[in-house]
């Protein structure tokens, strides 16, 4: 979801950030990027009311998630500077711990292996 269309509202910022690694907390919706917290990206926000909504509507309790994590190491290249310039990358890791359980998943950009794994 990351990767959807509400990314667009933050690419100004993403732009001034250029290039690192944000840490979203989406149980809590809190960022940081690269160590320091972030409050002007707002698709951290958009993630946690999606993973309310969607725990919600399932029944289940936000208290039954232990933690609900994704990193993102991002890198903008040279996006909205040049008329054919490299497009920004994103590669997203996501990790939710539930009941003992551990889901991962890896994904980079739109054309990637992507890999889910359950422990």
């Amino acid at each position: 979801m990351f990767l959807g269309w509400q990314l667009t509202n933050d690419f100004d910022e993403l732009v001034k950030l250029k290039k690192g690694v944000l840490e979203i907390d989406v149980k809590s919706g809190k960022c940081e990027c690269d160590g320091n917290e972030n409050s002007k990206l707002t698709m951290p926000l958009v993630l946690n009311d999606w993973l309310v909504s969607d725990l919600n509507e399932h029944s289940i309790n936000l208290s039954e998630i232990d933690s609900a994590k994704l990193r993102v190491k991002f890198n903008m290249h040279d996006f909205g500077l040049k008329k054919n310039g490299v497009p920004p990358e994103f590669v997203c890791n996501s990790i939710l711990v539930s009941g003992g359980n551990t889901y991962s998943l890896e994904y980079i950009g739109e054309s990637s292996q992507n890999e889910i794994e359950i422990t």
